[in-house]
C-alpha cells in the first residue's frame, strides 16, 4: 500500500508498507523537485544476501539511470536504514525514483521516500 502527503512547504513524503513479497516502492516527480532521504524500517533483520537498491530512472532516458545506492541488508542485519544523498540530486517532472529488494524472507517493512519540490 503506498501513500503520498505533501506537506506545506513543499515536502513530498511517499510511503509504502508491505508484509510479504517485494519491495517494490516508485515516486514519480511531478514539479522539479530534490531528493531529500529515502528510510527504510524492517520489522526482522534479514538472513538472505540480498541487495536493497535506490536508483533514479531519468526521464531523459536510460543513459541517464542511475545506482544511487545499493546495501546487503543481510550484512549488518538492518533493521532500520536512512539514505541521505551526499550532494543536492536535482530531480525534473517524470523522474522515477525507485526503492527495490527481493525480500526472500518475507519482512514486513515500510518504506519513504521524500523529496522537496522547487518552483
Amino acid at each position: 500500500m503506498a501513500t503520498t502527503t505533501i506537506i506545506p512547504g513543499r515536502i513530498v513524503k511517499d510511503n509504502s508498507t508491505a508484509t510479504t513479497g517485494a519491495i517494490a516502492h516508485s515516486l514519480t516527480i511531478t514539479n522539479a523537485a530534490k531528493l531529500i532521504s529515502v528510510t527504510l524500517k524492517v520489522n526482522t533483520a534479514p538472513s538472505t544476501s540480498e541487495n536493497y537498491t535506490i536508483t533514479l530512472d531519468a526521464l531523459a532516458g536510460v543513459t541517464y539511470d542511475t545506482l544511487l545506492y545499493t546495501k546487503d541488508l543481510a550484512g549488518g542485519a538492518v533493521t532500520a536504514l536512512a539514505w541521505f544523498p551526499d550532494e543536492t540530486k536535482w530531480l525534473e517532472p517524470g523522474d522515477i525514483i525507485t526503492v527495490a529488494y527481493t525480500n526472500t524472507d518475507a519482512r514486513t517493512f515500510g518504506s519513504q521516500i521524500t523529496v522537496e519540490e522547487v518552483f
